[in-house]
């Protein structure tokens, strides 16, 4: 039986690299999996970062095309309007890019990083370099909003001071109001969740500005490192995948796959999608995605991240977190998880060092 796969990348528009990278690794997968006597069908489609293209087209793949599991969207804005459409049809989407939680859905399996493989390891990191003084920038949807607002409220618990928050349009490339603040405040940090054109100009307008400042990110990898050059010198970023942690096969593979020769979270999550769902299909003796999830879920497999366990109740993949510097070209891990973690969509379990300061105060009940 073939597995038929739809494909839902922006490979053009304003985040096109990544999505572009995120595609070329699921195509490889395909190819590997081909090459080993499974046939694996795609179908892919471009919604060219349009949000109005996300419903249209995953109603084709679902509905025309008779897919029934979709590996695609890159951005929370593409994931959530897909939703509707994947219960209409009983279809499965399997999210492989970073995002900032507080979701769980039926017709979703979240293989990307959650807020405690990403920003709860990065600011705790961080906290612990003796950052006190904070500017917030992110682009100005859902992913900009939420990882800032619990940036916010983590950083705000260990005591540091919030200088300055704003947000730019998704795709503009005018920062100038952000690092003119930002030169005026002079923080110890800047905590972007920026991304596509927003973040090069963004990084280019700030080492204009001031080199005094340091920049992390939850979002910042390999599949667009290379347009930064030397501004991304020194920038953190945090995750469950970085080059450096890939194998030689794997390393080589992605180096002729990939659109810029690189190894990023997007392309090797991407990867692992395709993997785990023909794995699944392969088990179940079907592509009923109700039958795919149940033959993956709950069990350790080895991928191209290491090992990922789905949790059958939250549909989240547990990730192994890396904290990496950007430097040369490329990312150095500067700490890695010694196991797998599993997800915590909703941060029930904040660590330790994250919970000594002040409080968050309570949300008022408005009659």
């Amino acid at each position: 039986m073939a597995l038929k796969l739809g494909l839902l990348f922006s490979t053009t528009g304003p985040y096109a690299a990544l999505g572009a990278a995120a595609r070329a690794g699921a195509e490889l997968a395909a190819r590997d999996l081909a090459a080993r006597g499974r046939r694996v069908e795609i179908v892919a489609r471009d919604p060219a970062g349009q949000p109005e293209n996300y419903e249209r087209l995953t109603e084709d793949l679902l509905s025309h095309q008779h897919v029934r599991h979709v590996i695609g969207a890159i951005t929370s804005w593409s994931r959530k309007d897909m939703a509707p459409v994947l219960e209409r049809h009983g279809g499965l989407l399997w999210y492989p890019c970073p995002y900032e939680g507080f979701e769980c859905h039926d017709h979703i399996v979240y293989l990307g990083a959650s807020p405690n493989h990403h920003i709860v390891p990065l600011v705790d990191f961080l906290a612990r370099t003796g950052v006190r003084r904070v500017y917030l920038v992110g682009s100005n949807y859902v992913w900009g909003w939420e990882t800032l607002r619990l940036a916010r409220e983590l950083f705000t618990r260990l005591d540091a001071e919030i200088v300055g928050e704003r947000y730019i349009p998704l795709g503009s490339s005018d920062c100038a109001v952000a690092t003119a603040e930002i030169a005026e405040t002079v923080p110890d940090l800047v905590f972007n969740s920026l991304i596509g054109p927003s973040n090069a100009a963004f990084m280019d307008a700030l080492g204009e500005c001031s080199d005094r400042v340091r920049v992390a990110s939850c979002n910042q990898t390999e599949a667009d490192l290379d347009r930064l050059g030397v501004r991304a010198n020194g920038m953190f970023s945090a995750g469950s995948f970085f080059e450096e942690s890939a194998g030689p096969a794997f390393l080589a593979a992605a180096r002729k796959a990939a659109p810029n020769g690189r190894c990023s979270a997007f392309f090797a999550t991407a990867y692992a999608a395709v993997q785990l769902a023909a794995e699944g299909a392969e088990a179940a003796g079907t592509d009923a995605p109700r039958a795919v999830f149940d033959a993956v879920a709950g069990r350790r497999r080895d991928t191209v991240l290491g090992p990922v366990t789905i949790d059958p109740t939250t549909r989240h993949a547990s990730l192994t977190p890396h904290l990496a510097r950007a430097g040369g070209g490329g990312f150095e891990i500067v700490e890695c998880a010694a196991e797998p973690v599993p997800a915590d969509p909703y941060l029930t379990r904040l660590p330790a060092t994250l919970t000594r300061g002040k409080r968050a105060p309570d949300l008022k009940v408005v009659r």
